[in-house]
């Protein structure tokens, strides 16, 4: 699987440590899915499985590595114009490392798949894989039932199409949006079938969905952060709490801080680069220490 002169599987990644956010709000994420299907038309890539979290994505996409490279690059010059108009922060994403990685085998890509749907109960979200709303594990193996607020792009006239989907990519008419605008995955960009054909049954699904795999995917350290930043944040500040009785991290002397770093280091796996973000040292005053 994976060679760069022929259709593949792909495991596309973004350092989870390079920035704070990528996604804030419904609106972003909303955003943000439909870009995967505006991209990977324009790349002629398909899309097998996502998840999208706050400050990092996970995509497996089906095509060439050519292709695989022009959909995370369109996806992160996209992505950064829509953080600029709504945020004014320049060029947030430019530097943003992206690792493209071959899926060997079927093995691998059913591991790394599951993986991916695992992301969100690992980061701390407490609900199943498949209630996550940004990711394509709610959309696998279960029951197409027609919602009720769904549209085909087809029956909606060029300027709502443009003012939901912010592109001038053609997209096929047979796609749908569902009341919030947001492309609805197993509906359009997201091949259900294919992804459903790699397990081939639910039980199969469920045993790769209960295997530990962080630690075992082939990634860059980045995508490997347990918690995102949002989450980590409110733990930093209740370590503060209860080692020295304030939430303001800030206030504390460099010991202090070197002590809640310490704490999120080997309490909770967060990388050094995270963790300088959340006490407010550099790396370089990091290392050595934790």
């Amino acid at each position: 699987m994976g060679r760069s002169d022929e259709p593949g599987y792909f495991h596309i990644c973004t350092d989870g440590n390079a920035v704070p956010w990528i996604f804030q709000d419904d609106e972003d994420f909303i955003a943000g899915v439909n870009r995967i299907g505006i991209c990977s038309i324009a790349s002629q890539v398909e899309t097998v499985a996502y998840t999208l979290m706050d400050n990092h994505g996970h995509f497996i996409m089906y095509g060439t590595l050519l292709g695989c490279k022009r959909f995370i690059n369109t996806y992160k010059v996209l992505t950064g114009k829509h953080i600029s108009r709504k945020y004014k922060i320049k060029d947030p994403l430019r530097d943003l490392p992206v690792e493209i990685i071959t899926i060997k085998n079927e093995e691998e890509l059913m591991a790394t798949i599951a993986y991916l749907d695992r992301n969100p109960v690992v980061a701390g979200f407490k609900y199943l894989p498949n209630e996550y709303r940004w990711g394509s594990a709610r959309h696998i193996f279960k029951e197409h039932i027609k919602e009720e607020q769904s549209r085909r792009l087809g029956d909606l006239g060029f300027n709502e199409r443009r003012r939901l989907l912010k592109t001038r990519t053609p997209l096929p008419d047979d796609w749908e949006v569902d009341c919030d605008g947001m492309l609805i995955p197993g509906k359009s960009f997201l091949n259900t079938a294919r992804l459903e054909k790699i397990f081939k049954t639910p039980m199969r699904y469920n045993y790769f969905l209960a295997k530990k795999l962080e630690g075992s995917i082939e990634m860059m350290q980045g995508c490997r952060t347990f918690l995102p930043d949002k989450e980590l944040r409110p733990v930093a500040a209740q370590i503060a709490m209860t080692l020295f009785g304030t939430t303001d991290i800030k206030s504390l002397n460099v010991t202090s801080r070197l002590r809640v770093a310490r704490e999120l280091r080997h309490g909770y796996a967060a990388t050094i680069k995270q963790v300088s973000r959340m006490v407010y040292l550099d790396t370089e005053s990091l290392k050595g220490f934790i």
